[in-house]
């Protein structure tokens, strides 16, 4: 499976070297977002629970809030028509997914694309080569190309928008009518803003292909409709199919965002899967434990960006967390874009969540798995994986399964690599994708490889950062390529570009963050790429003894060898000295 192992076996595409000045590394911290007149727009807080995983919900306009404000929920006002809040009706809204011969009929009756004109226009050999060339001719068919997002996300992700201008690509945004997105049209970096008011559920999927199509008229067509956002991905299924456009089938979509039926999909294709039993309802929990065994996992059926994902030895363990889950499930709150935790103010007040409308109050227990934990990162293109690589994931903080840094290159046996792999593209080729990036998390355990879950797009946190820096593939490009139906093939470096680490460091105990200078001495040090903080000074922070822990900074470290950024990465986390002072009683 050569295809699959590109980023292991390396292939000569005239990326040989890294030049760390020219490359803006970009974290996770967000980015302005008010207007010059002082009005604050909407934005969100970071995911507090899985930065590389990315999740995010579909969102209009949510709570204003310090964008920064990870330690404790500063839930602000709410905007009328944000989809938080109207979830469950847009979502029963959404059409299903067509037949097949109803999506070839749409197909074959829908105009052809500008980008693929151009595409058609040019000698296929040389546009699908694997060359620094070839990579040129792509980008001379994306430049000019027009395509949709549905939600901008939290601000963190305007250098996804940035790479598609400064690529030629005309983005269309639609997100809500107090969305930060509308700076980057004042701006120049988005070509057009679509506020969408998403309280009017019964016509959201109609409202946002309207839009669409309008923005695109006045544009000069549309090559395109995309997301970088967990949540808005069934929307724009929904939409390309509607539309003939490049995109994967709702079936695929749904079938990756509902764990159990992942693994159903799994067991059918004769994958390896863990053990599992899906819990509907307090009756479920005895058999569950019987059929799973200890230890396990509870965690909710539906995304819920690690909230709920609990280790459990044993029975009275397990009966605790599914009551805890469903609590916390109850009063979670979906914040623009991420999944959030509720105040434990209202612990008793089911009605202070707005997120039990999109996530399913269903869950599974699953056999815990052993091993070391990877992200398989992946780009497919016209049905074939054309790049594949394994970043490390350290061990995570359980029992919440926080977590803490990664390093690429993997340092597991190769043979191992090649398993991990081998096993993301057979569970994407599994549940029905054909095109697009995909972030697959999995774990190597005493039994082999086995698969955690699989996100249809882009992981967040540091993992755009880390392909490009140490195999030369941006993952934001070959998205928007694989978006405008234009083939994805990345230049991948026949060796390591870069060998780093990064560190995302929880709070060691709870209190209030005093200041953010215990990261001064870092800032300028040659070999760190960035040292930030994730929260802001007077915040609250939380240790794992007292709940789910907080993230007070992210670290991100370049070495001679991956061995050296790991033990120099650890060795900063060490001296940090992180003024956290008692709680005000």
């Amino acid at each position: 499976m050569r295809t699959v192992l590109l980023a292991l076996d390396g292939i000569v595409g005239g990326i040989e070297s890294m030049d760390l000045s020219k490359v803006h590394v970009v974290g996770s911290v967000p980015t302005n977002t008010m207007l010059p007149n002082g009005k604050q727009l909407a934005d969100y807080p970071l995911d507090p629970y899985r930065r590389r995983g990315g999740k995010e919900c579909l969102s209009s306009s949510f709570s204003v809030t310090s964008p920064m404000s990870m330690g404790e929920d500063k839930m602000g006002r709410m905007l009328s028509g944000s989809l938080s809040q109207h979830y469950e009706a847009v979502m029963g809204s959404l059409p299903k997914g067509l037949t097949s011969d109803e999506r070839l009929r749409v197909r074959q009756s829908a105009p052809m694309s500008p980008a693929v004109g151009s595409l058609k226009q040019l000698p296929q050999d040389k546009v699908g080569a694997r060359t620094i060339e070839g990579r040129k001719l792509r980008r001379s068919v994306l430049k000019g190309s027009v395509i949709a997002f549905v939600t901008a996300g939290y601000s963190g992700k305007r250098f996804i928008f940035e790479k598609a201008a400064e690529l030629g690509v005309k983005c269309i945004v639609l997100d809500g009518p107090d969305s930060w997105a509308q700076l980057m049209q004042r701006e120049g970096v988005i070509a057009k803003f679509c506020p969408i008011d998403f309280s009017d559920a019964e016509h959201v999927f109609e409202n946002c292909r309207k839009a669409i199509r309008a923005a695109s008229a006045e544009l000069g067509g549309l090559d395109g409709i995309t997301t970088f956002c967990e949540m808005a991905v069934p929307l724009v299924a929904r939409l390309t199919e509607a539309l003939g456009l490049p995109g994967n089938t709702p079936d695929a979509v749904d079938a990756a965002r509902d764990k159990y039926t992942t693994r159903t999909c799994l067991a059918q294709a004769g994958l390896p899967t863990p053990r599992n039993s899906r819990i509907s309802a307090p009756g479920d929990v005895a058999a569950a434990a019987a059929h799973v065994g200890f230890p396990s996992v509870i965690k909710p059926v539906s995304g819920a960006a690690s909230i709920g994902v609990i280790r459990v030895d044993n029975e009275e363990q397990l009966q605790k967390a599914y009551e805890r889950v469903v609590r916390d499930l109850s009063r979670a709150k979906v914040v623009a874009g991420a999944l959030v935790e509720g105040n434990e103010e209202d612990e008793d007040d089911a009605a202070a969540g707005n997120a039990g409308c999109w996530i399913k109050v269903e869950l599974m227990l699953e056999e815990y798995l052993d091993g070391p934990e990877v992200d398989c990162d992946l780009v497919v293109s016209e049905g074939r994986i054309v790049y594949g690589a394994v970043t490390d994931n350290w061990p995570t903080v359980e029992p919440y399964f926080n977590e803490t840094g990664s390093n690429c290159p993997s340092i597991l046996p190769r043979q191992q690599q090649k398993e991990l792999l081998e096993l993301s593209v057979n569970s994407v080729k599994a549940l029905g994708f054909t095109m697009g990036v995909f972030h697959v998390e999995c774990k190597y355990t005493s039994r082999g490889a086995r698969l955690i879950e699989v996100n249809a797009r882009m992981g967040g946190g540091p993992v755009r950062d880390t392909n490009l820096l140490v195999w030369g593939v941006d993952l934001v490009e070959e998205h928007l390529m694989t978006s405008a139906g234009i083939p994805a093939r990345p230049p991948v470096a026949q060796r390591p570009l870069v060998q780093m680490a990064e560190y995302s460091i929880n709070a060691k105990r709870t209190g209030i963050l005093r200041s953010t200078s215990f990261l001064d001495k870092w800032v300028k040090h040659p070999d760190v790429l960035y040292a930030r903080a994730l929260v802001e000074a007077g915040s609250k922070v939380v240790c794992v003894a007292d709940g789910l822990p907080t993230w007070v900074c992210e670290l991100m470290v370049v070495k001679p060898t991956v061995q050296e950024a790991i033990d120099f990465i650890n060795s900063i986390e060490a001296d940090l000295d992180i003024p956290i002072d008692p709680l005000p009683k």
